[in-house]
């Protein structure tokens, strides 16, 4: 019973420790990451936006004096459409060295000052088909100031972008610094969300060795590392840390692509309801969000279609599981534990981000792409707190299932522990011989009964007899605890069950509790004795356990009797010694 308890503590308290242990690391995140923006951000740099002023040139069509900020491409662009931007750069620049960041979406870029190129991106994927996403840092040449500056654009996709962005020209040496600090609040919410996912899933992965219960730590660190990975490509802060748009541009649809397959995997996971159409259901929406991941992958990297041309069909699979999660997760919120509630409400928010983020995408895209506050995504903060409210909800569960694991230990122990010796007892025994037979193991079983029980109850009191009870009980875990599964059948009646592995260490262990019984009558006072029978099913492999525990008895038995002739021929020897 102490062991059982042990091994409750042990669990309950590792679990303890490794959600602590998260809690910690996250905040310790948070410090390092606020740390790392600091330092990366020394002043505000001030930028000079290039809005006004533009000529645009879209195949036959030009627009002069064009302000890019409210500018919408009127017709739907096609790959091979060529779009040219020309303006004259300020008189007068900030500094010496100075370049330009210009935002490009599927498409290829071709810098000119004065029709001489200084800058060129995606030729070379163009004709491949698929052109990365991203900003581009395009330092200009000395003496560019007054110049006529020309973008020459080719988008790669069919409705690659319907608005352009607005260049902003910065010192070199600050290029990187003004980026980081227009995107300040996207950089500590990826990177903390894509750290935070890592840890977790360590965490998670060395804890599911001691508790399979926190398997769904596991699929929340993912999904966390997911939504960071993702965050960090959508908002183009993994430029800070590389140059490589096409894996950014990859990683930034596949990450998107993937991130739906955990949160249905958590959902299933955690779920109570175990109707079977709703599993079913959401079984089948897991199955086809992998087929997706899989062919879209497929034929992207085969060249066939890539990720662009697909994510219209994602946005229809993503509203069409958030509803199907809806259906499936429906439950009457005052039936739900508070477990569910919490992952209920954070399903719902990251559901409504979700749902908000799509709009926005097509609204700026299709509708009003010249608003501003339209063009960056939502999604990375509703993640953030998604998973803040993931965890907790993590939290909750994990300890619900901790104390009914608690609770199942605790009746186990009562239904197969004898309270007053802490021995196993007949239940348990029973349950030994259904395995023993089962597996067809060899046996030995020892067959106890303690001698006197009756007579000191009858002498001395029931709380006398429970003493000589517990006394044995400790002798027989003294010398079989470590060999044998011990027993106490009831009353006075004790039984050993030993795997024949163990055959040669059966009488050093029977002469221990012999010698064992006579130290603790002298210590105690009270006569500590027991009869006992051996049996083994090796000795006829028809028997059952018990037939064998019967075999045993009647040895026992006769043990006992012979005990008793011997007590009382010496008593009349002892009788007749006086006399004399």
């Amino acid at each position: 019973m102490q062991l059982l308890n042990l091994e409750k503590f042990s669990k309950t308290h590792y679990v303890r420790k490794s959600i602590i242990s998260v809690g910690i690391i996250a905040f310790f995140i948070a410090i390092i990451v606020a740390f790392f923006l600091s330092n990366k951000i020394e002043s505000k740099v001030s930028a000079q936006k290039m809005d006004g002023g533009w000529d645009v040139i879209i195949n036959d069509s030009i627009y002069e004096n064009v302000t890019l900020s409210t500018f919408r491409i009127p017709e739907s662009l096609k790959k091979g459409d060529t779009v040219i931007l020309k303006t004259n750069l300020p008189e007068q620049l900030d500094a010496n060295q100075v370049s330009i960041t210009f935002q490009a979406i599927l498409t290829t870029i071709d810098a000119r000052i004065d029709g001489n190129s200084i800058y060129s991106y995606g030729e070379d994927d163009y004709e491949k088909g698929f052109v990365p996403s991203g900003y581009h840092f395009i330092q200009l040449p000395a003496g560019s100031e007054g110049k006529e500056i020309t973008f020459v654009l080719k988008p790669a996709e069919t409705g690659a972008f319907t608005n352009i962005s607005v260049p902003t020209i910065t010192p070199v040496k600050y290029t990187m610094t003004a980026f980081a600090d227009k995107n300040i609040l996207n950089i500590f919410v990826c990177i903390f969300l894509f750290m935070l996912g890592i840890i977790i899933t360590i965490v998670g992965a060395i804890t599911y060795f001691f508790d399979s219960n926190v398997k769904s730590l596991i699929v929340i660190g993912l999904l966390t590392t997911v939504a960071g990975i993702w965050s960090s490509c959508n908002t183009k802060v993994l430029q800070i840390f590389s140059i490589n748009m096409e894996m950014s541009t990859a990683l930034e649809y596949l990450s998107l692509y993937v991130a739906p397959v955990p949160l249905v995997i958590l959902i299933i996971m955690v779920m109570r309801d175990d109707t079977a159409w709703k599993k079913k259901l959401l079984y089948g929406v897991l199955i086809v969000l992998i087929l997706f991941d899989v062919i879209s992958t497929i034929l992207h990297f085969t060249g066939v279609a890539h990720y662009p041309s697909t994510l219209a069909l994602f946005h229809f699979l993503g509203f069409a599981t958030i509803i199907i999660l809806a259906i499936a997760g429906h439950s009457k919120f005052s039936n739900m534990d508070r477990t569910e509630r919490l992952l209920t409400i954070a399903i719902v928010v990251l559901c409504v981000f979700a749902g908000l983020d799509i709009l926005r995408f097509n609204y700026s895209k299709y509708l009003w792409p010249e608003n501003e506050m339209l063009t960056n995504s939502i999604l990375p903060l509703g993640m953030l707190v998604f998973v803040v409210m993931l965890v907790g909800s993590y939290i909750f569960y994990i300890y619900d299932v901790v104390q009914d694991s608690a609770e199942d230990r605790a009746l186990t122990q009562m239904a197969y522990n004898d309270p007053l010796t802490g021995l196993y007892n007949r239940a348990k025994a029973e349950k030994r011989f259904a395995k023993l037979l089962k597996n067809k193991m060899d046996y030995f079983l020892i067959n106890l009964d303690l001698n006197g029980l009756k007579m000191m109850n009858d002498k001395y009191g029931h709380a006398k007899g429970d003493l000589l009870i517990t006394t044995f009980a400790d002798i027989l875990k003294d010398c079989f605890d470590d060999i044998a599964t011990v027993v106490r059948m009831g009353g006075d009646e004790f039984l050993v069950i030993i795997d024949a592995r163990y055959e040669d260490k059966i009488k050093p262990a029977l002469a221990k509790m012999i010698k064992l019984e006579a130290e603790k009558s002298k210590e105690t006072g009270m006569r500590i004795e027991a009869s006992f029978g051996i049996s083994s099913n090796i000795e006829d492999k028809t028997r059952g356990p018990e037939q064998v525990y019967s075999v045993a008895d009647q040895r026992m038995y006769k043990m006992k009797q012979n005990t008793k002739a011997a007590r009382r021929a010496r008593a009349k020897a002892k009788a007749q010694q006086n006399q004399q």
